[in-house]
């Protein structure tokens, strides 16, 4: 038996892992609570007429042309003249990179603002604002520096695009911000609904897995865990979806309730990652049994939640695309196994706590500590290949906020995985060992301080990836 003595060195152990587990989730809430908003990959890359450019004709047209197709968005682009607003008729170009609004006449002289938003594929809202002066009215032009025009007469006449001469593009701003608390509800929304589907998903794995014999009787709890979990998912995609309304509303609480509202937040890609999200943590709400035989439904309700979060973020964008899907299918199965199953583990040691049930705690933390194990490798494999694929130059991981956010999602799962190995190489063999000594009276306390530590940076991790989903890989 170990002395008072011998459990200080531990007891001091536990509560530097306490101290330094509340540091870093209060560096994570803190980074995703004040990281500028997100912006996808997707980029304006010109404009017909081009930005502070001197029109010497009538515009019959103001085209904007991206790097990837994308959608447009509410009204999508709204022109302002010196009488005001300008009425334009939108329309996409068929292979979806371009958008043309052509007003009901042609622009003549004046100083003319150009505000715009599109979805790009991967869901997530861009938007931004340029300005262009036609000549023949210089009482009501504004007296801002212009620059030479970007395109000779006859591409005005046929209003081609034109790049813009020595303009950078990041520098087009929207003109009404969001307040931050809005981008931060999305971001914490997102996170709410990975944490809910990650342990929802491990713990069914879990229970199919790890729980076997007289260990059938814990799967009630674990799989009550797994419903309730749904109601994450469920939550978490509201407060997303009700965030990205607000952001196209630029805060107005009142106009992100509308129907033309909710349905621009739900333009494109968006749609179906809320969708598919939606119906599979309703799915597992409902479908939740008492027994894994008897949860089949939960099992396909995770599935098709999964199936959003592969079409959500940056991977629903990158090539080679079956090396892609691969790497991220691979990558949320093994997190959830890891993570949902670290949770249902917890769960499983306060009712063997409860029932005095100390040498089936030590068994059951035996095979998941194989399954976990597993899992770490796997989550490490992937996650380098959807690093690399997304990366396309490495000063990205220290020059982007998505490189950085990447960095120190890295260092709490190291963290936690050196906390699982110690558990794996130290930890179980000598409560196994003892408990045969002692015939199964071995305490799984070293078990469960480790385990809240765990937890808690897990929660990290996931409040990091919530951000890491949409935040930019530019610099």
């Amino acid at each position: 038996m170990l002395t008072d003595d011998a459990e200080e060195p531990r007891r001091m152990n536990s509560t530097f892992i306490a101290r330094l587990t509340r540091a870093l989730l209060t560096v994570a809430l803190i980074a995703i609570c004040t990281a500028p908003p997100a912006a996808a990959h997707t980029k304006l890359t010109t404009t017909s007429p081009g930005d502070g450019s001197m029109s010497a004709r009538p515009v019959s047209a103001v085209i904007l042309t991206f790097s990837l197709p994308v959608t447009p968005v509410g009204d999508a682009v709204e022109i302002h003249g010196p009488e005001g607003a300008v009425g334009a008729a939108v329309v996409r170009a068929q292979d979806g990179t371009s958008v043309t609004a052509k007003p009901a006449a042609p622009l003549t002289g004046g100083h003319y603002t150009v505000s715009w938003t599109v979805a790009a594929q991967d869901g997530h809202t861009i938007d931004g604002n340029f300005e262009f002066t036609v000549e023949g009215r210089t009482d009501r032009v504004s007296e801002k520096p212009t620059k030479e025009p970007a395109q000779d007469p006859e591409q005005e006449q046929d209003n081609s695009p034109s790049p813009h001469a020595g303009h950078d593009m990041s520098s087009m701003e929207p003109d009404h911000e969001p307040p931050p608390i809005i981008d931060a509800s999305g971001r914490f929304g997102s996170a709410v609904m990975m944490w809910g589907w990650l342990v929802a998903a491990g713990g069914l794995a879990f229970a199919g897995l790890v729980l076997r014999g007289r260990d059938g009787n814990d799967e009630t709890a674990v799989l009550r865990t797994v419903r309730w979990s749904g109601a994450l998912v469920l939550v978490g995609t509201a407060l997303r979806v009700a965030a990205q309304s607000a952001t196209l509303t630029h805060g107005d609480l009142v106009a992100a309730a509308s129907p033309d509202a909710i349905g621009d937040a739900l333009t494109g890609a968006a749609g179906w990652v809320a969708g598919l999200q939606a119906v599979g943590a309703i799915t597992v709400l409902a479908g939740t049994g008492r027994t894994i035989r008897g949860s089949a439904a939960a099992l396909a309700g995770v599935v098709v939640a999964g199936a959003g979060f592969v079409l959500d973020g940056h991977s629903n964008m990158m090539e080679p695309r079956w090396l892609v899907l691969t790497a991220d299918i691979i990558h949320l199965a093994a997190a959830a196994t890891w993570v949902g199953g670290l949770v249902a583990l917890t769960v499983v040691l306060h009712r063997h706590l409860q029932d005095d049930r100390r040498a089936d705690t030590v068994l059951v933390a035996a095979r998941f500590s194989v399954v976990a194990a597993a899992s770490l490798a796997a989550v490490a494999v992937a996650g380098i290949a959807l690093a690399l694929t997304i990366l396309e130059r490495p000063d990205q991981l220290w020059t982007t906020d998505w490189g950085l956010a990447l960095l120190g999602k890295t260092a709490v799962v190291v963290a936690v995985g050196l906390i699982g190995a110690y558990n794996h190489f130290h930890t179980i063999p000598h409560l196994t060992s003892t408990a045969s000594r002692r015939h199964g009276r071995s305490s799984p306390g070293p078990l469960r301080r480790s385990a809240a530590p765990e937890i808690a940076l897990m929660i990290a991790v996931v409040l990091l990836t919530g951000w890491l989903v949409g935040a930019s890989t530019n610099a």
